[in-house]
């Protein structure tokens, strides 16, 4: 069998599985670069550990971030442990190595920040602004993925709870709380939105759904106008660092498997780093300096 038919085969079997369009485009995306590096028509059993290493040098030498050559080695991982599986390999896909990626904390916003963020948000229309403060809100205080704003569904609210039920990765649903802010923000934009018998409860200028590339055009226009190191997953990274803070300060625990379940995420593992960071912040706030202390300060 070549590769290029174990790709098809594989893409197959993601499409089976009700992966989500974007994650299967993703896979098709980079393993098609994979397969054209390789050769579409090498049988499998052709296929060596060094022209898979020979290929993620070749990624790490075309100047791409390491977290972009580290998701391109974590894709072509799961393909090949994938038809190891199901067709065998010379070789343990186990043994293929993804490269390190640089730590790099989120900033998370002061509450000034936020005001500010917020403020920002205007726009000449009184109800895209409203729009805009509340998926803002969203982000910042219920952790809502960009697609999950866009899908997110007015039948999906429930104010007498306080609640909403999202629809994340792999199509799972999920509750997560609403704020008293964030609730306040959204009724005000539903309260001014023009389109009222519409499904979804965001919708652009002409009463569509709101796409995921308005959301980004946004976000970016913000970024700029602001200063600030913005994107909507900075926002989710503020809030599940924001949620171990505030439990970690009220109750000395960080309620890290409370946040896994909140964000969708299915390994604990995932959530942990917000822990993590979220101690590295309290600790460094909390530490009394010694030499304050010698001086008197």
């Amino acid at each position: 069998m070549s590769l290029k038919e174990s790709l098809e085969l594989f893409i197959r079997s993601r499409r089976l599985l009700n992966l989500a369009p974007d994650s299967i485009k993703s896979y098709q995306n980079i393993l098609i670069i994979f397969v054209s590096f390789v050769g579409e028509d090498i049988n499998i059993k052709n296929l060596s550990l060094s022209k898979v290493e020979d290929f993620i040098l070749f990624q790490s030498d075309r100047n791409l971030s390491p977290a972009t050559v580290s998701t391109y080695v974590r894709n072509v991982r799961i393909f090949l442990r994938w038809i190891h599986e199901e067709h065998g390999l010379s070789f343990e896909p186990s043994k293929i190595k993804v490269p390190k990626s640089p730590k790099k904390n989120v900033h998370i916003l002061s509450e000034t920040e936020i005001l500010y963020l917020l403020e920002s948000a205007k726009t000449s229309v009184p109800w895209i602004t409203s729009r805009n403060r509340s998926i803002i809100a969203l982000m910042l205080d219920s952790g809502l993925r960009q697609k999950e704003i866009c899908t997110l569904t007015k039948k999906s609210i429930d104010f007498s709870r306080n609640v909403l039920k999202v629809t994340g990765k792999g199509a799972k649903d999920r509750f997560v709380s609403l704020g008293l802010i964030s609730r306040s923000f959204l009724e005000d934009y539903l309260n001014q939105c023009p389109y009222l018998n519409v499904e979804y409860v965001f919708c652009g200028r002409s009463g569509c759904q709101i796409t995921r590339n308005s959301i980004k055009v946004f976000m970016n226009r913000l970024k700029r106008d602001t200063g600030l190191d913005l994107s909507s997953h900075k926002l989710r990274h503020n809030f599940a660092t924001n949620f171990c803070i505030d439990h970690l300060q009220k109750t000395g625990n960080s309620s890290v498997y409370d946040l896994s379940i909140l964000m969708g995420h299915e390994s604990l593992e995932t959530t942990k780093r917000y822990e993590h960071f979220a101690h590295e912040l309290i600790a460094t706030e909390a530490t009394l300096s010694h030499l304050d202390k010698v001086y008197q300060v």
